[in-house]
């Protein structure tokens, strides 16, 4: 007799499959669902463990279309400031990491935020305060620029007459004095001095961010930088192993980096490591960054940032080379996956994505960020079949938007700003990334901002009354339908693994959430406060919020 694993009744079962939305019961048997409904029962056997949902609900699991997990789990066990939201915090958790660790050559870490500091910017000298005997190396929350101290600078060789790097800025105040601030590829100078962590830390700052991102919900993502990319170590290797070790429970898709100056020879090694990676691991995506960002006047922009006139942004590869470079890739059978945040940056990808159609091949090509869309291009993107990769989260009046960022955009650019809605009335795919560590991976915070467009309330980033009750542009709200979809069938459609994940239908893999609380069934303005009882992948628990394997004591049982 067949028996299941698993079957799931007594709450609502969202399945996210068109063609049938919700089920009353679900069975798991081998890793794979293999009844909804009624014909769940008949596989009740002996060994088959019973979760009564009382009520809470299940769905298929997150994917994550646009993550940085090596990047987040070394934030992790580094000096992470993504914790707090001010200068004293960060003062504090300087302090306490640097006297922590007297044993550090460098004090490394991440996830501060421009708007805590006056002009947008942090300045070296409270770092010399902090640590002047050591360098200090910390990369902003969006990994555009790093706040250095000055034996850092000093150590790299960089005075105020140093000029910038091809692709990089090196800030400068008033004076032409370098403040410690490196935007973009200056950033180099100074990380490519540091050691690079050893293989077990690695090995373990993977395995803490997996873990993260299991007790969200995430069993499946797409890491937008695999290979010697923003001054992280190339995870490639690393991937491989967890896999060969078994240790790799989550569904992995590989964007291998492309250099900008080593041109399609690279294409020789893309193929070389799309055919090593196996199991739970593939490499199928490239990812290019086409432009930077807005609040450092990095983006690429089709007219002049606001105060700025002659500051149209940086734009990293051209229009025509851009072209060349996609056809060459899908040509080879990669997808595509563009960094693209200003207008003028989503038109050259948009363009660049015009490419024939061939017989057999079907292409998984994104863009990724799309904080500014010109309304004149949408109806291209959707003639390209590309998919629209959203960081939804961003899509708010937070302190970060209202002062580092909106300054800079002109009223026209302001009314096209994260224009989710348009993109999907256009016939637009979404899929759904977080970017971490640049912002949190948690799916329900990043549904509620794209419902809502104002910000969770717990995100310590969003701490002010507006952006928790004043929508930003509430016409580009998405519905809970279309939100959820672009976290789970959209997102496994943009990680090439729709064909067994991201929906719950019999012969899927079972890689399920239980949420504490039904999505449909609680006010909008309550989605962010939902939260993760169980994660499934492949049927197997990967985690328990209660962390007892007496699962039914989870459950009131």
């Amino acid at each position: 007799m067949n028996q299941a694993d698993w079957i799931f009744s007594g709450g609502p079962i969202h399945t996210m499959d068109p063609t049938r939305r919700s089920a009353d019961a679900l069975a798991v048997a081998g890793g794979k669902v293999v009844a909804i409904g009624a014909e769940a029962d008949a596989w009740r056997g002996p060994g088959t463990e019973c979760i009564d949902l009382r009520g809470k609900s299940l769905i298929p699991a997150f994917q994550d279309a646009h993550v940085h997990p090596l990047a987040g789990g070394l934030q992790m066990l580094g000096c992470d400031l993504s914790g707090v939201h001010s200068l004293a915090g960060y003062r504090e958790l300087i302090t306490d990491y640097a006297n922590a660790n007297p044993g550090n050559e460098w004090i490394k870490g991440a996830g501060w935020y421009g708007d805590v500091f006056d002009g947008g910017f942090p300045h070296r000298a409270l770092l010399d305060e902090i640590v002047p005997d050591r360098p200090v190396f910390l990369i902003s929350h969006d990994a555009h620029g790093a706040w250095t101290n000055s034996y850092a600078l000093d150590l790299a060789g960089i005075t105020d007459d140093t000029p910038n790097p091809d692709g990089g800025i090196i800030a400068r105040d008033a004076h032409g004095k370098a403040t410690g601030m490196l935007i973009e590829h200056a950033a180099d100078l100074v990380s490519s001095l540091i050691p690079d962590p050893d293989e077990e830390h690695i090995r373990r700052a993977l395995l803490t961010a997996q873990t993260y991102l299991h007790s969200l919900g995430v069993t499946a993502w797409q890491d937008a930088a695999v290979g010697l990319a923003l001054g992280m170590p190339d995870a490639f290797e690393h991937y491989l192993a967890l896999e060969s070790d078994g240790l790799l429970t989550a569904t992995v898709t590989g964007a291998l980096w492309w250099h900008r100056d080593q041109g399609l020879g690279q294409l020789d090694l893309f193929k070389d490591r799309r055919a090593q990676a196996k199991g739970r691991f593939q490499a199928t995506a490239v990812k290019i960054m086409v432009d930077g960002v807005c609040e450092n006047l990095t983006a690429a922009l089709s007219r002049p940032y606001k105060g700025h006139p002659h500051e149209f942004g940086m734009t990293l590869i051209e229009p025509e080379e851009l072209a060349h470079i996609a056809r060459a890739i899908d040509k080879a059978a990669f997808d595509l996956h563009l960094h693209a945040v200003g207008d003028q940056a989503v038109h050259d990808c948009v363009s660049a994505l015009n490419l024939p159609r061939r017989p057999g091949w079907d292409p998984r090509h994104q863009i990724a960020h799309l904080d500014l869309v010109d309304p004149a291009d949408v109806e291209m993107f959707a003639a390209t079949g590309a998919i629209a990769n959203i960081q939804p989260l961003w899509a708010r009046l937070d302190p970060v938007l209202v002062e580092t960022k909106l300054p800079y955009l002109d009223d026209a650019h302001q009314l096209v700003h994260f224009a989710f809605d348009t993109l999907r009335r256009a016939g637009v795919q979404l899929a759904i990334g977080s970017d971490w560590p640049v912002s949190s991976p948690d799916p329900l915070w990043g549904i509620h901002t794209a419902v809502n467009r104002t910000a969770p309330p717990a995100d310590p980033h969003a701490s002010d009354a507006r952006s928790r009750t004043e929508p930003l542009l509430p016409a580009e709200a998405m519905t809970l339908d279309t939100a959820l979809a672009a976290y789970t069938t959209g997102s496994a459609r943009a990680n090439r693994l729709d064909k067994e994940r991201g929906s719950l239908q019999v012969g899927m893999t079972a890689d399920l959430v239980v949420l504490d609380a039904d999505p449909y069934a609680v006010e909008a303005s309550a989605l962010g406060e939902i939260g993760v009882d169980l994660t499934f992948a492949g049927g197997q628990v990967v985690f328990s919020r209660s962390n007892d394997s007496a699962l039914p004591a989870l459950f009131g049982q």
